[in-house]
């Protein structure tokens, strides 16, 4: 299976140590922004280089 750059939201909190709800609060209060995320249904997804892009900013 290729490698599409997003991972969900529940293992990005996962890989930085986080809970998932810090993470979605965070999405909803704007901390991370939206261009970062990916809603596919009920599924939330991070894109990894827009994060990583982010980050470095």
């Amino acid at each position: 299976m290729p490698d599409f750059g997003i991972i969900t939201i529940r293992d990005f909190a996962k890989s930085i140590g986080k809970p998932e709800s810090t993470i979605r609060t965070w999405k909803r209060r704007g901390d991370i922004p939206s261009s970062c995320f990916k809603e596919v249904g009920n599924t939330i997804f991070v894109k990894l280089k827009e994060i990583q892009e982010w980050l470095a900013a």
